[in-house]
């Protein structure tokens, strides 16, 4: 089962890796086939490894993952912005979050969805079956790394500033998976750096045309997940 996973996993990846660079918008039935078979496949594997248990809802692992998520991002920002001013603003802004996350369910709702999924496939399938094949943890946390950012197409149209700070991103949340094996956690990082992601272009979407509905739908339109919308 681990052989085909990564078999079918790799062909996932360079398939994702030809749309992003070669063929954005077009129809990709293969990549649809791919993304059910390594999701089935992901749950197979998390169940067999014990991972839907209680501690899933653990209240400190909730809290570390949200923490974890919000120091991230602000991370990134210090990297791509490069404005310690904005970064202080930005870390101290639930209200403004909040605010966002009450008004856009929907989006909410999908980010959820989009970081379970990514999480089951990258982090407690691939990156343990990796593990558990090779034997060198720091190769399996690279190696899933790398084809987690090639799934994204924003890894390669934003720039070498995003594109190594959601690298350095992908190998933090691997790092913490390996030596926490807590599926929470980095699941809800995710979700913190995605909320707070789209919550910034949101911000900037108000500035352009002061219309909250409007800023909404095309926020919308852009936060496309790779692996449940377009491969």
């Amino acid at each position: 089962m681990t052989t085909a996973f990564i078999i079918i996993w790799l062909a996932y990846s360079a398939h994702a890796l030809y749309r992003n660079l070669f063929a954005q918008g077009r129809p990709a039935a293969a990549g649809y086939l791919l993304q059910f078979v390594l999701l089935v496949m992901a749950l197979w594997w998390t169940a067999q490894a014990g991972l839907f248990t209680r501690a899933l809802w653990s209240p400190v692992d909730i809290i570390a993952g949200l923490t974890l998520g919000h120091l991230l991002f602000a991370f990134s920002l210090l990297i791509t912005h490069q404005h310690a001013g904005d970064v202080a603003r930005h870390l101290v802004d639930f209200r403004g979050i909040g605010a966002f996350m009450k008004s856009a369910p929907e989006l909410l709702f999908r980010f959820v969805g989009v970081c379970v999924i990514e999480e089951l496939v990258y982090r407690a399938a691939a990156q343990d079956i990796l593990t558990l094949r090779s034997g060198a943890p720091a190769l399996a946390i690279i190696v899933t790394a790398m084809l987690f950012c090639v799934l994204h197409y924003h890894f390669f149209s934003n720039g070498w500033a995003c594109a190594i700070e959601f690298f350095l991103f992908s190998l933090v949340i691997g790092v913490v998976y390996y030596y926490t094996y807590s599926l929470t956690i980095v699941t809800l990082a995710h979700l913190a750096r995605n909320v707070e992601s789209a919550y910034l272009e949101y911000c900037v979407l108000l500035e352009e045309n002061e219309d909250q509905e409007e800023a909404l739908r095309i926020l919308s339109a852009r936060m496309v997940s790779p692996m449940t919308e377009s491969p």
